[in-house]
């Protein structure tokens, strides 16, 4: 047991390093969702996978930064390589930052955020958002939750959008921890989707841990979205 954690811990050191010089698009409802890292800087490496009526391979680099102890600032880059169908290429590069803060067993995360669709800086999404975790005393429980508006950028055949996620569950061993719920978006033109969401995490040490997600699609209209598996690594350094 001790060999196989030993290779996963590289497999996901070899994760992160790859998808930081191969920089997708995912909604984050997850485990500890608006509680900082134990250290001030984070690399998240996702792989993730969709498919309905094309496959879509997206890897992204997420770096993080988080400072103060009860109250602080945070910001994050996320630089997206996609593969869809036979097109293979940097995605829509997103800048965000915001105040963060606990007081007692509540966290929450307020951000603001630009996205810069490709080769095109006119069409410029805005986005704000909070982020909150509510975490038992003993920190076996928790629930985690976001709400996002987007301000579609001019010029594209695309409108203003509130995305909502909402997981709960806690620990089921001393190294895994589960959360599961919903995720919603809706558009202004009265499209949306909704799927359910299953999130499984492995922590080796206090600076690693490795999730998979799963998103299963639940109700639909006018939005192609597929079912969608995940692979998350994060390192705290």
């Amino acid at each position: 047991m001790a060999r196989l954690i030993k290779k996963l811990k590289n497999y996901v050191l070899l994760l992160a390093l790859v998808t930081t010089f191969s920089p997708g698009k995912s909604h984050a409802d997850d485990i500890f969702k608006a509680l900082r890292g134990p250290t001030n800087w984070q690399i998240d490496s996702r792989l993730i996978y969709s498919k309905k009526d094309i496959e879509t391979l997206t890897s992204k680099l997420i770096l993080k930064y988080w400072d103060g102890d009860k109250f602080g600032k945070w910001g994050f880059i996320s630089l997206p390589y996609e593969s869809v169908g036979s097109h293979k290429g940097l995605g829509n590069i997103s800048i965000g930052s915001g105040p963060w803060g606990k007081i007692g067993n509540v966290g929450g995360f307020l951000y603001g955020a630009l996205t810069f669709p490709k080769g095109n800086r006119k069409v410029i999404d805005k986005k704000v958002g909070i982020l909150s975790t509510y975490i038992t005393p003993d920190k076996k429980y928790e629930l985690d939750a976001i709400v996002q508006y987007t301000w579609a950028g001019e010029n594209i055949n695309s409108t203003n959008e509130t995305y909502i996620g909402l997981v709960g569950g806690g620990k089921i061993t001393d190294k895994i921890r589960m959360v599961t719920g919903l995720t919603a978006l809706i558009k202004e033109n009265g499209n949306y989707f909704s799927k359910s969401r299953s999130v499984v995490r492995y922590t080796f040490s206090p600076t690693l841990h490795l999730e998979l997600v799963g998103d299963i699609d639940l109700i639909n209209k006018n939005i192609p979205h597929g079912n969608v598996i995940s692979l998350f690594s994060r390192y705290n350094f």
